[in-house]
């Protein structure tokens, strides 16, 4: 059984499995550059860091956890200026191999059909929570986090 672990965000010393590495060494995506997300409040970073526990392993170097999967958001989030004010979880698992297949290969593949539709549904859950009154980002500052052209966050065809 894993157990779960909570620290601050700026004490987080965090290294990939070896494995990983290898698994994406192929991968081509490269982020242009981190997005601007000084317009994002401490509660809205902590709660995207609660809803991402980062699933580990612990190391012989006391402090130090290998990655088990990866965790681009948590350099995102790192960014703000208020990244040492935050909380990550961490699963602390045993062994490595059923999990890191398990986020590189089956969720990516759980998750496909919808990232395709992505831009549409951000327009769409853009209309409807300004509907609703709730406080929304801009289509613009939408796009920058997506890094993505303000014009493809549209409705479907």
């Amino acid at each position: 059984m894993p157990k779960i672990k909570k620290l601050p965000l700026n004490a987080l010393e965090l290294q990939q499995h070896p494995t990983l590495t290898a698994l994406v060494s192929d991968e081509k995506f490269t982020q242009k550059k981190l997005p601007d997300i000084q317009f994002l409040s401490i509660e809205q970073l902590q709660c995207l860091l609660d809803s991402s526990p980062i699933p580990v392993l612990k190391s012989e170097k006391e402090g130090l956890y290998v990655a088990l999967a990866a965790m681009p958001l948590i350099n995102v989030i790192l960014s703000h200026d208020a990244a040492f004010k935050l909380n990550v979880s961490l699963i602390i698992y045993d062994e490595s191999e059923p999990i890191i297949s398990t986020h590189a290969l089956i969720k990516p593949a759980l998750l496909a059909p919808e990232l395709k539709s992505l831009p549409q549904q951000l327009h769409s859950r853009h209309n409807n929570a300004k509907s609703l009154n709730l406080a929304v980002p801009s289509k613009k500052q939408l796009s920058h986090l997506a890094q993505v052209s303000p014009s493809s966050i549209r409705g479907g065809k």
